[in-house]
């Protein structure tokens, strides 16, 4: 897959086309009815008819906005985020969880020389929300082969990868697609335990921040806080190193895996 044929951004909508669907249609009938009202002289109804029509557009515009900053490869990429807040140099080796999309471990590959991406695929349709997913999925051709990739399927509960094997893991926008709470914490608990002592943990994931109410609406509200995913990351044992929320529009986060000397030091302010 070449860089040049990925637009996330159509990718994005094709994948969320309900969403969209549903602003575009609302705003055909919002015209119509203004259409009608205004042909039969029901003139009291065309104002409100253009703030309905003024709202749908908005969110319209906004979901392309955020669609094109967090998936298109000219926007935020968050995973090249990730990639500099890890100090993550051409040569490393990077584990790269993945739900099947493909398309980031493909262009972060493009910073590496001789360093490799083992990406792991987790998905199941069985936990996760299958729908946007599953037709994001079917439009995303096959890789090519590329010595920097090599590409494995597993599970958010195992991971197909040895304990303290791992210098760097890479979380970008996998742990929302699951829906309880427990199996979320048991992907990290796996990353946890295939890291390396000290070895680091890149996190991202949208949260209901001040632009997601602005953006999303109402629907903001089934996101969860950043303080979620800190608590959450936090249960599964990691060290909260670094945060950063580029535009409003997603948390990144950087974690560690503590070492030996940073658990003992826990273990005796613990005791004392």
């Amino acid at each position: 897959m070449q860089e040049e044929k990925v637009n996330g951004t159509v990718t994005a909508i094709y994948a969320h086309w309900p969403r969209f669907a549903l602003l575009y249609g609302g705003m055909v009938v919002t015209l119509l009815f203004m259409g009608i009202s205004l042909d039969r002289g029901w003139l009291s109804f065309v104002p409100l008819a253009t703030a309905v029509l003024l709202v749908l557009a908005y969110f319209f515009l906004a979901s392309l906005w955020v669609v094109y900053q967090l998936y298109d490869r000219r926007g935020l990429r968050p995973a090249y985020i990730l990639f500099d807040m890890g100090q993550l140099l051409p040569e490393d080796r990077l584990v790269y969880v993945d739900v099947g999309l493909r398309y980031r471990p493909i262009l972060l590959s493009r910073r590496l020389t001789i360093g490799h991406i083992t990406v792991v695929d987790i998905f199941n349709p069985q936990w996760m929300a299958a729908g946007a997913l599953g037709r994001w999925r079917k439009q995303l051709p096959h890789p090519q082969p590329d010595p920097r990739l090599s590409w494995r399927e597993g599970q958010f509960s195992l991971l197909p990868l040895p304990d303290d094997s791992a210098p760097a893991i890479m979380l970008c926008q996998v742990t929302s697609p699951i829906w309880q709470h427990g199996d979320r914490l048991a992907l990290l608990q796996e990353a946890y335990r295939v890291l390396q002592p000290d070895g680091r943990l890149l996190f991202a994931e949208q949260s209901r921040s001040q632009t997601a109410w602005l953006t999303a609406g109402p629907s903001a509200a089934q996101l969860p806080t950043a303080a979620y995913w800190r608590s959450l990351l936090a249960e599964a044992g990691f060290r909260i190193q670094r945060e950063q929320n580029p535009n409003g529009l997603i948390t990144l986060i950087r974690a560690q895996k503590p070492g030996a000397t940073q658990v003992r030091q826990l273990a005796f302010d613990l005791k004392f």
